[in-house]
């Protein structure tokens, strides 16, 4: 597929700062709810209610304390009431948020916008790649929830990767009938094929280690990238996450012995254990780290880089 980024933007300069203002908007509102499934879906909190709070005093944040990005930097970092510190991961994921707004509206929108001719006598052509803009727009944002929760409560939540596979698979039948690009089989045999990979990496590595070596979460968060992006996205997923994970893994192991400080990436499989209230039958203490993060990072960069990573590797 050409890419659809390479047209040159011709948008006069008000039309420029509308379509940019409303994709990172969007984007941003929609990772501020993204926060709120971090730190509510490990507590198994209704997403709904309570209103937000500040989970020191409880004061109840107001509309014009929630705005993306802009209340945060307002209210410099920390709360109206009792003026204790937010945390900086919440600028951080609605920051995130808006600049993938704008990425993916660069991807499928504002070419189009360019271009007056292709959609001018019919706005109707507008509407599949809106459509797709805010379809991997949902897909990043159950990617970063998933990435966070993983690396802070070291699980996958099955209330995100189950629900966002499915609207995977329905995105793409819907998406294809106006954009070749999506195709509906390697969507649903993409996410068999997650699922499948992971479990038998898992059962290999068990027969090996006599523990587990892989969570069933993993298994389910492949399933859901190979539901948006296809079956031959897969292995150059698990490649880019386990080079990178074992990169990542080296480089908290040399900060520790540096400093002598405890990383937040690794632990032992004690450790691990412990955690869910298991007892290491292996036999022995080995490495571990979320790879959830990993495979939410390299969905990503295969997002951005789309056919230009799979020819690198000689994909046709």
């Amino acid at each position: 597929m050409e890419s659809l980024s390479s047209t040159a933007l011709t948008l006069p300069p008000w039309g420029l700062l509308f379509a940019v203002s409303i994709a990172s908007l969007s984007g941003a509102s929609l990772a501020s709810f993204v926060n709120v499934l971090i730190y509510r879906v490990p507590l198994d909190m209704p997403v709904d209610r309570p209103p937000s709070a500040c989970p020191r005093c409880a004061h109840q944040i107001r509309w014009f304390e929630n705005i993306p990005v802009l209340s945060y930097l307002a209210l410099l970092g920390r709360c109206h009431a009792c003026h204790q510190p937010i945390s900086p991961r919440y600028l951080l994921i609605e920051l995130m948020g808006g600049l993938w707004g704008l990425v993916l509206g660069a991807r499928w929108v504002w070419p189009t916008l360019s271009q007056p001719a292709l959609w001018a006598h019919d706005v109707s052509a507008l509407y599949p790649l809106i459509g797709a803009w805010l379809f991997e727009l949902v897909f990043v944002s159950a990617l970063i929830a998933v990435a966070f929760i993983d690396l802070e409560h070291t699980f996958i939540p099955d209330e995100i990767t189950l629900p966002a596979t499915l609207f995977g698979v329905w995105g793409t039948f819907t998406l294809a009938t106006w954009l070749p690009h999506y195709e509906p089989l390697s969507s649903l045999f993409g996410a068999c094929l997650g699922w499948g990979l992971i479990v038998s990496i898992r059962s290999l590595a068990y027969l090996y280690y006599q523990r587990e070596a892989m969570g069933l979460g993993d298994a389910k968060l492949l399933m859901m990238i190979g539901a948006f992006l296809g079956a031959r996205s897969l292995p150059l997923i698990l490649l880019g996450a386990s080079v990178q994970g074992v990169i990542a893994a080296l480089i908290a192991l040399t900060y520790s012995r540096l400093t002598g400080r405890q990383n937040e990436l690794t632990m032992t499989t004690s450790e691990l254990d412990e955690r869910f209230g298991e007892v290491n039958t292996g036999g022995g203490d080995e490495l571990a780290i979320p790879f959830g993060p990993f495979l939410a990072l390299s969905a990503l960069e295969l997002l951005v880089l789309d056919q230009v990573a799979y020819e690198w590797v000689g994909y046709v």
